[in-house]
């Protein structure tokens, strides 16, 4: 079912999903912004390109240029994960290095966010005030360790949002609709 080629496709496009969300953090940084949370969501779109090439140069190496459903998920999902465990690494080293006054403005603009009188009263009304002062706490003690586990598994981590992306691309290619 698999060939030769699955590491090689894997570990090149997974390398460069995480290369290039590397690069896209420091032109944030480059252009002042802070390269965390919300700012680095477009990434997922770099690493479906990735998962695209990826499949698609496994599939064109097959020899009568077939995929079966199940060797598109595993390439598009190994690609994705590799990625986000590249760009979690760098993230951590670089946020863990120079990269430390990026973390402490992300954590008191955050702050910030949430003590406007609209949001705190929002968020007071709907969890409670304990709940809220949680939150905070949780802001203050955030760790590069912390933002690069959530790179790759937390809720916004690009492996669980690659699922279903992965899903959609074993379905296109192996239909064989791409020739």
């Amino acid at each position: 079912m698999f060939n030769k080629s699955l590491l090689k496709n894997v570990v090149l496009y997974g390398f460069l999903a995480g290369l290039l969300t590397m690069i896209y953090c420091y032109v944030l940084y480059a252009n002042g912004a802070v390269p965390l949370d919300g700012k680095k969501a477009p990434t997922i779109l770099l690493s479906m390109v990735c998962m695209i090439l990826s499949v698609k140069s496994y599939r064109k190496v097959n020899p009568d240029h077939t995929l079966h459903f199940w060797e598109g998920l595993v390439v598009a999902n190994l690609t994705n994960l590799i990625g986000a465990l590249v760009s979690a690494i760098a993230l951590y080293f670089w946020l863990s290095g120079s990269g430390s006054s990026i973390l402490s403005t992300y954590i008191s603009e955050s702050i910030q966010t949430l003590q406007i009188a609209t949001v705190k009263a929002g968020y007071v009304k709907e969890m409670g005030e304990a709940s809220f002062k949680e939150l905070i706490d949780a802001f203050r003690i955030l760790s590069p360790k912390n933002i690069a586990f959530d790179e790759v598994v937390g809720l916004k981590g690009k492996f669980p949002l690659g699922v279903l992306i992965s899903i959609m691309i074993s379905l296109y290619f192996r239909r064989g609709y791409v020739n």
